[in-house]
Protein backbone atom coordinates (compact mmCIF):
# COMPACT_ATOMS: atom_id res chain seq x y z
CA UNK A 1 0.00 0.00 0.00
CA UNK A 2 1.27 3.14 -1.13
CA UNK A 3 1.79 6.70 1.29
CA UNK A 4 -1.16 8.93 1.51
CA UNK A 5 -1.84 11.67 -1.41
CA UNK A 6 -1.56 14.82 -0.08
CA UNK A 7 -4.83 16.37 -0.59
CA UNK A 8 -5.15 19.92 0.37
CA UNK A 9 -4.44 21.05 -2.34
CA UNK A 10 -8.07 19.87 -3.65
CA UNK A 11 -9.56 21.25 -0.57
CA UNK A 12 -10.38 24.97 -2.02
CA UNK A 13 -11.54 24.16 -5.27
CA UNK A 14 -13.64 21.15 -3.51
CA UNK A 15 -15.54 23.85 -1.11
CA UNK A 16 -15.96 25.86 -4.13
CA UNK A 17 -17.13 23.59 -6.57
CA UNK A 18 -19.65 22.43 -3.63
CA UNK A 19 -21.23 26.19 -2.65
CA UNK A 20 -21.79 26.55 -6.43
CA UNK A 21 -23.76 23.47 -6.60
CA UNK A 22 -25.59 24.20 -3.53
CA UNK A 23 -26.38 27.69 -5.10
CA UNK A 24 -27.24 26.11 -8.14
CA UNK A 25 -29.84 23.76 -6.21
CA UNK A 26 -31.37 26.59 -4.30
CA UNK A 27 -29.82 24.84 -0.74
CA UNK A 28 -27.61 25.51 2.06
CA UNK A 29 -25.71 21.98 3.04
CA UNK A 30 -24.25 22.47 6.86
CA UNK A 31 -22.97 19.98 9.38
CA UNK A 32 -25.57 18.88 11.67
CA UNK A 33 -24.99 19.03 15.90
CA UNK A 34 -27.56 19.65 17.89
CA UNK A 35 -30.25 17.55 18.87
CA UNK A 36 -33.00 19.25 17.59
CA UNK A 37 -31.43 19.52 14.22
CA UNK A 38 -30.30 15.79 14.26
CA UNK A 39 -34.46 15.30 15.66
CA UNK A 40 -35.19 16.93 12.27
CA UNK A 41 -32.56 14.55 10.39
CA UNK A 42 -34.75 11.91 11.40
CA UNK A 43 -37.87 12.95 10.12
CA UNK A 44 -36.36 13.96 6.84
CA UNK A 45 -34.72 10.68 6.63
CA UNK A 46 -38.10 8.47 7.42
CA UNK A 47 -39.92 10.73 5.00
CA UNK A 48 -37.59 9.68 2.02
CA UNK A 49 -37.95 5.77 2.99
CA UNK A 50 -40.73 5.20 4.92
CA UNK A 51 -39.01 2.52 7.05
CA UNK A 52 -41.19 1.00 10.06
CA UNK A 53 -39.63 2.13 13.18
CA UNK A 54 -36.83 4.51 13.62
CA UNK A 55 -34.49 4.85 10.19
CA UNK A 56 -31.46 6.46 12.35
CA UNK A 57 -31.88 6.81 16.11
CA UNK A 58 -31.29 9.84 17.55
CA UNK A 59 -28.69 8.57 19.71
CA UNK A 60 -26.79 7.08 17.12
CA UNK A 61 -26.08 10.58 15.39
CA UNK A 62 -25.43 12.53 18.38
CA UNK A 63 -22.15 9.55 18.76
CA UNK A 64 -21.52 9.52 15.26
CA UNK A 65 -21.11 13.17 15.28
CA UNK A 66 -19.45 14.04 18.67
CA UNK A 67 -16.99 11.06 17.49
CA UNK A 68 -15.87 12.84 14.10
CA UNK A 69 -18.12 11.13 11.68
CA UNK A 70 -19.79 13.27 9.05
CA UNK A 71 -23.47 14.53 9.13
CA UNK A 72 -24.82 16.65 6.72
CA UNK A 73 -28.42 18.48 5.68
CA UNK A 74 -29.51 20.39 3.32
CA UNK A 75 -31.77 22.95 3.51
CA UNK A 76 -34.32 25.29 0.84
CA UNK A 77 -36.12 28.51 2.40
CA UNK A 78 -35.16 26.97 6.01
CA UNK A 79 -36.40 24.08 5.85
CA UNK A 80 -34.41 20.41 6.29
CA UNK A 81 -34.97 18.75 2.58
CA UNK A 82 -32.26 16.60 2.15
CA UNK A 83 -29.69 14.17 4.71
CA UNK A 84 -26.64 12.57 4.62
CA UNK A 85 -25.10 10.47 7.29
CA UNK A 86 -21.11 9.12 6.67
CA UNK A 87 -18.98 7.72 8.95
CA UNK A 88 -14.94 6.98 8.90
CA UNK A 89 -13.83 3.39 8.23
CA UNK A 90 -11.37 1.40 5.71
CA UNK A 91 -11.93 0.63 2.09
CA UNK A 92 -9.22 -2.32 1.03
CA UNK A 93 -7.14 -1.21 3.79
CA UNK A 94 -7.22 2.34 3.65
CA UNK A 95 -9.35 5.25 5.17
CA UNK A 96 -12.37 5.97 3.89
CA UNK A 97 -15.25 7.79 4.50
CA UNK A 98 -18.46 5.76 4.13
CA UNK A 99 -21.61 7.39 3.44
CA UNK A 100 -24.74 4.87 4.73
CA UNK A 101 -27.72 7.15 4.29
CA UNK A 102 -27.89 10.41 1.62
CA UNK A 103 -31.12 11.44 0.35
CA UNK A 104 -33.60 14.43 -0.18
CA UNK A 105 -36.98 14.60 0.18
CA UNK A 106 -39.32 13.77 -3.13
CA UNK A 107 -40.10 16.95 -3.91
CA UNK A 108 -36.63 17.78 -4.25
CA UNK A 109 -35.18 15.49 -6.41
CA UNK A 110 -34.09 16.12 -9.48
CA UNK A 111 -33.31 19.46 -8.63
CA UNK A 112 -29.27 19.16 -7.68
CA UNK A 113 -29.76 18.30 -3.92
CA UNK A 114 -28.30 15.30 -3.83
CA UNK A 115 -25.85 16.63 -5.77
CA UNK A 116 -24.46 18.96 -3.44
CA UNK A 117 -24.97 17.08 -0.53
CA UNK A 118 -22.35 14.71 -2.11
CA UNK A 119 -20.08 17.36 -3.28
CA UNK A 120 -20.05 18.97 0.33
CA UNK A 121 -19.47 15.37 1.66
CA UNK A 122 -16.32 15.37 -0.62
CA UNK A 123 -15.11 18.53 0.68
CA UNK A 124 -15.70 17.58 4.18
CA UNK A 125 -13.53 14.27 3.93
CA UNK A 126 -10.62 16.63 1.66
CA UNK A 127 -10.40 18.40 4.52
CA UNK A 128 -10.02 15.55 7.28
CA UNK A 129 -7.55 14.45 4.74
CA UNK A 130 -9.48 11.49 3.38
CA UNK A 131 -9.26 10.23 -0.77
CA UNK A 132 -12.17 7.98 -1.02
CA UNK A 133 -15.70 7.86 0.15
CA UNK A 134 -17.71 4.78 -0.14
CA UNK A 135 -21.32 3.72 -0.20
CA UNK A 136 -23.64 0.98 -1.36
CA UNK A 137 -26.24 1.41 -4.12
CA UNK A 138 -28.97 -0.31 -5.92
CA UNK A 139 -27.88 -1.52 -9.48
CA UNK A 140 -31.52 -1.61 -10.40
CA UNK A 141 -32.14 1.66 -9.99
CA UNK A 142 -31.16 3.50 -13.32
CA UNK A 143 -31.43 7.00 -12.24
CA UNK A 144 -28.83 6.19 -9.25
CA UNK A 145 -26.65 4.57 -11.51
CA UNK A 146 -26.24 7.12 -13.88
CA UNK A 147 -25.82 9.73 -10.83
CA UNK A 148 -22.74 7.44 -9.00
CA UNK A 149 -21.12 6.33 -11.81
CA UNK A 150 -21.66 9.03 -14.47
CA UNK A 151 -22.01 11.81 -12.92
CA UNK A 152 -20.19 11.83 -10.07
CA UNK A 153 -17.18 9.82 -11.62
CA UNK A 154 -17.53 6.43 -8.99
CA UNK A 155 -16.27 3.19 -9.29
CA UNK A 156 -18.07 -0.17 -8.75
CA UNK A 157 -15.59 -2.30 -6.73
CA UNK A 158 -17.94 -5.07 -5.74
CA UNK A 159 -21.33 -6.86 -6.35
CA UNK A 160 -22.75 -7.48 -2.93
CA UNK A 161 -25.59 -10.13 -2.61
CA UNK A 162 -28.88 -9.19 -0.23
CA UNK A 163 -26.36 -6.88 1.49
CA UNK A 164 -28.60 -6.20 4.57
CA UNK A 165 -31.32 -8.61 4.17
CA UNK A 166 -34.94 -7.58 4.05
CA UNK A 167 -35.68 -4.06 4.26
CA UNK A 168 -39.63 -3.28 4.43
CA UNK A 169 -39.77 0.46 3.33
CA UNK A 170 -41.64 1.78 0.60
CA UNK A 171 -38.34 1.94 -1.61
CA UNK A 172 -37.02 -1.53 -0.96
CA UNK A 173 -40.37 -3.42 -0.79
CA UNK A 174 -38.96 -6.52 0.25
CA UNK A 175 -37.27 -7.20 -2.75
CA UNK A 176 -33.62 -8.77 -2.07
CA UNK A 177 -30.92 -6.04 -1.39
CA UNK A 178 -28.13 -6.49 -3.83
CA UNK A 179 -25.92 -3.46 -4.06
CA UNK A 180 -22.92 -2.54 -5.74
CA UNK A 181 -20.09 -1.19 -3.13
CA UNK A 182 -19.43 2.42 -4.78
CA UNK A 183 -16.32 3.88 -4.15
CA UNK A 184 -15.35 7.43 -5.12
CA UNK A 185 -11.62 7.73 -5.29
CA UNK A 186 -12.25 11.63 -5.04
CA UNK A 187 -9.17 13.10 -6.17
CA UNK A 188 -8.55 10.44 -9.10
CA UNK A 189 -8.27 11.25 -12.79
CA UNK A 190 -12.39 9.15 -13.45
CA UNK A 191 -13.69 11.60 -10.28
CA UNK A 192 -12.12 15.07 -11.38
CA UNK A 193 -12.61 14.53 -15.13
CA UNK A 194 -16.71 13.61 -13.80
CA UNK A 195 -16.98 16.55 -11.76
CA UNK A 196 -15.66 19.36 -14.58
CA UNK A 197 -17.37 17.93 -17.53
CA UNK A 198 -14.80 15.98 -18.82
CA UNK A 199 -15.56 12.71 -18.66
CA UNK A 200 -15.70 10.71 -22.30
CA UNK A 201 -19.41 9.41 -21.97
CA UNK A 202 -20.04 6.44 -24.81
CA UNK A 203 -23.14 6.32 -26.75
CA UNK A 204 -24.91 2.98 -26.47
CA UNK A 205 -26.47 3.02 -30.30
CA UNK A 206 -22.51 3.56 -31.14
CA UNK A 207 -21.39 0.91 -28.77
CA UNK A 208 -24.08 -1.46 -30.04
CA UNK A 209 -23.36 -1.34 -33.59
CA UNK A 210 -19.73 -1.70 -32.84
CA UNK A 211 -20.60 -5.47 -31.82
CA UNK A 212 -20.22 -4.88 -28.17
CA UNK A 213 -22.14 -7.99 -26.99
CA UNK A 214 -25.75 -7.21 -25.02
CA UNK A 215 -25.42 -9.59 -21.92
CA UNK A 216 -28.93 -8.63 -20.50
CA UNK A 217 -31.46 -6.84 -22.60
CA UNK A 218 -35.30 -6.21 -22.28
CA UNK A 219 -37.85 -8.28 -24.47
CA UNK A 220 -40.98 -7.57 -25.94
CA UNK A 221 -42.81 -8.38 -22.67
CA UNK A 222 -40.75 -6.32 -20.37
CA UNK A 223 -38.81 -9.47 -18.98
CA UNK A 224 -35.06 -9.82 -18.46
CA UNK A 225 -33.35 -11.68 -21.36
CA UNK A 226 -29.89 -13.02 -20.97
CA UNK A 227 -27.27 -13.82 -23.43
CA UNK A 228 -27.44 -17.57 -24.59
CA UNK A 229 -30.02 -20.33 -25.80
CA UNK A 230 -33.06 -19.23 -23.29
CA UNK A 231 -34.36 -17.32 -20.43
CA UNK A 232 -32.00 -19.24 -17.65
CA UNK A 233 -28.67 -19.08 -19.33
CA UNK A 234 -25.97 -17.56 -17.79
CA UNK A 235 -23.43 -15.15 -19.85
CA UNK A 236 -20.36 -16.86 -20.64
CA UNK A 237 -17.40 -16.57 -17.63
CA UNK A 238 -14.68 -15.64 -20.71
CA UNK A 239 -15.45 -13.71 -23.52
CA UNK A 240 -15.25 -9.98 -24.76
CA UNK A 241 -13.48 -7.11 -22.76
CA UNK A 242 -16.70 -5.36 -22.97
CA UNK A 243 -20.25 -5.66 -22.46
CA UNK A 244 -23.19 -4.16 -22.38
CA UNK A 245 -26.60 -4.58 -19.85
CA UNK A 246 -29.73 -2.81 -19.97
CA UNK A 247 -32.26 -2.84 -17.19
CA UNK A 248 -36.07 -1.48 -16.61
CA UNK A 249 -35.62 2.86 -16.32
CA UNK A 250 -37.92 2.76 -13.22
CA UNK A 251 -37.54 -0.52 -11.47
CA UNK A 252 -39.61 1.74 -8.20
CA UNK A 253 -42.71 1.79 -10.58
CA UNK A 254 -42.13 -1.63 -11.27
CA UNK A 255 -41.73 -2.94 -8.13
CA UNK A 256 -44.84 -1.40 -6.84
CA UNK A 257 -47.06 -2.78 -9.58
CA UNK A 258 -45.48 -6.54 -10.58
CA UNK A 259 -43.59 -7.43 -7.60
CA UNK A 260 -42.66 -10.93 -9.85
CA UNK A 261 -41.30 -9.07 -12.55
CA UNK A 262 -39.41 -6.99 -10.10
CA UNK A 263 -37.81 -10.02 -8.51
CA UNK A 264 -37.19 -11.65 -11.44
CA UNK A 265 -35.08 -8.48 -12.96
CA UNK A 266 -33.15 -8.58 -9.71
CA UNK A 267 -32.24 -12.64 -10.08
CA UNK A 268 -31.56 -11.58 -13.76
CA UNK A 269 -29.21 -8.80 -13.02
CA UNK A 270 -27.40 -10.44 -10.66
CA UNK A 271 -26.82 -13.33 -12.43
CA UNK A 272 -25.22 -11.03 -15.69
CA UNK A 273 -22.78 -9.11 -13.00
CA UNK A 274 -22.19 -11.80 -10.82
CA UNK A 275 -20.86 -13.24 -14.16
CA UNK A 276 -18.86 -10.08 -15.35
CA UNK A 277 -17.23 -9.29 -12.16
CA UNK A 278 -16.11 -13.08 -11.87
CA UNK A 279 -14.04 -12.18 -15.18
CA UNK A 280 -12.90 -9.24 -13.75
CA UNK A 281 -14.77 -6.53 -15.63
CA UNK A 282 -16.53 -3.51 -13.65
CA UNK A 283 -19.44 -0.86 -14.66
CA UNK A 284 -17.66 2.17 -16.11
CA UNK A 285 -20.68 3.89 -16.76
CA UNK A 286 -24.60 3.60 -16.57
CA UNK A 287 -26.18 5.36 -19.28
CA UNK A 288 -30.03 6.73 -19.84
CA UNK A 289 -32.25 4.98 -20.22
CA UNK A 290 -30.38 2.19 -18.06
CA UNK A 291 -27.97 1.05 -19.95
CA UNK A 292 -24.46 -0.29 -18.36
CA UNK A 293 -21.57 -0.32 -20.26
CA UNK A 294 -18.79 -3.64 -18.54
CA UNK A 295 -15.15 -3.17 -19.01
CA UNK A 296 -11.72 -4.42 -17.46
CA UNK A 297 -11.39 -2.61 -14.08
CA UNK A 298 -9.42 0.42 -14.14
CA UNK A 299 -10.15 0.68 -17.87
CA UNK A 300 -11.78 3.85 -19.19
CA UNK A 301 -13.99 3.67 -22.66
CA UNK A 302 -12.20 2.97 -25.96
CA UNK A 303 -10.53 6.11 -27.44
Amino acid sequence: MGEPEDVSGFVGAARALATGAAEAAGVAVGEVHELDQLEELTRVIDAIWHRPGDPVAVDLLRALDHSGNCILAGWAAGRMVGASVAFRGLHEGRPCLHSHITGVLPEFQLRGAGHALKLHQRAWALAAGIEEITWTFDPLVARNAHFNLTKLGADADEYLVDFYGPLRDEVNRDDATDRLLAAWRLTGRRATRALSGRLRIPVIDALRESGDPVVLDIDAGGRPALAGPGPAAEPARTGPDRALLRIPGDISTLRSGDAELAGAWRLALRQAMTSLFARGLRPLAALTPGWYVFGPEGSDWPA
